[in-house]
């Protein structure tokens, strides 16, 4: 995949947590900047969180240190956040932020907006530049409505660089993957007759309590150390995670990740809100076209110059 002004394009893979999306892709030429980003069923996220309404920014930061000591800041801008008192969800997220931006004379991508209303039973997805809605059915675990969700699971240990085929430079957003932060490849399986002392050894901390934002939160620390020889390494690796959870919102407020090889993550939530959402947020926006869709569907995007 090549980078270049004069033409641009990307196809990447994305995991379920940016808006079930299963692609998307964007090209840059004398016409200007086209994308398409197509979306596929809702997945299952669980029960519906009730009682503990907030609105937030999430933002990304990820560090890398080169060999010879130079430091890569990138700081994603915000997604913005929102649920209600009723588990309704919305999110707000620039497509192929980061990517784009980075760019001398490329226009923003467009702002795509989710909505998960578990009270309708319903999914909808639009560009706020387009007014047309796509209506999804959603999961019968998903409408299911709970106060009390089960706890975050741990970090997955990073191994190696990015995914393959990410290459973009970016970070978090629809296809802006970025290489310290694009998802890692899951650990190898431990092999036939292989000793305990040959594989990662992981040890949990309890962090206590801190004010984040405003918010209390929980925190647990985990270390995982892979000794010499297990991943082809000639000394001794360290991979530490944190992640501090708010019982109040039952939400992670702050998640940290430090790997030597793909450098350090983190993941908070600011400018937090424990208000009550407009609920003119959870519906599409007065005179949008809501069109049902029953399987995948295609979001296209032109910006002329």
């Amino acid at each position: 995949m090549r980078l270049s002004l004069a033409s641009l394009s990307c196809t990447l893979l994305l995991s379920a947590f940016v808006l079930s999306q299963t692609s998307s892709s964007f090209s840059n030429n004398a016409n200007g900047m086209h994308g398409s980003m197509t979306f596929g069923a809702p997945f299952s996220r669980g029960a519906a969180i009730t009682g503990a309404p907030y609105s937030a920014e999430e933002v990304d930061e990820n560090v890398q240190t080169l060999a010879d000591g130079t430091h890569i800041r990138q700081t994603n801008p915000g997604m913005k956040t929102y649920r209600d008192s009723m588990g309704r969800t919305r999110t707000e997220r620039q497509s192929f932020r980061g990517l784009v931006g980075r760019h001398a004379n490329m226009p923003e991508g467009p702002t795509i907006v989710e909505i998960n209303d578990p009270v309708a039973h319903v999914r909808y997805v639009f560009d706020l530049g387009e007014p047309v809605a796509h209506r999804q059915e959603l999961p019968a675990d998903s409408s299911r409505a709970t106060s009390t969700p089960a706890p975050p699971d741990p970090a997955p240990p990073m191994i190696g660089g990015p995914a393959a085929g990410a290459t973009a430079p970016g970070i978090g957003g629809l296809g802006t993957a970025p290489a310290a932060a694009t998802c890692p490849a899951a650990p190898s399986a431990a092999k036939p007759g292989r000793g305990d002392d040959e594989g990662p050894q992981t040890a949990m901390e309890n962090l206590g309590t801190q004010i984040i934002e405003g918010i209390p939160a929980e925190g647990t620390r985990s270390t995982m150390k892979w000794p010499v020889g297990s991943v082809g390494n000639d000394r001794p690796i360290t991979n530490v995670y944190e992640t501090w959870m708010s019982p109040d919102l039952k939400e992670v407020i702050l998640s940290k990740s430090d790997d030597p090889r793909s450098g350090e993550h983190t993941h908070k939530l600011v400018n937090v809100s424990r208000s009550e959402p407009d609920p003119s947020l959870f519906e599409p926006p007065p005179g949008y076209t809501v069109k049902d869709e029953e399987g995948e569907f295609t979001i296209n995007w032109n910006n002329a110059r």
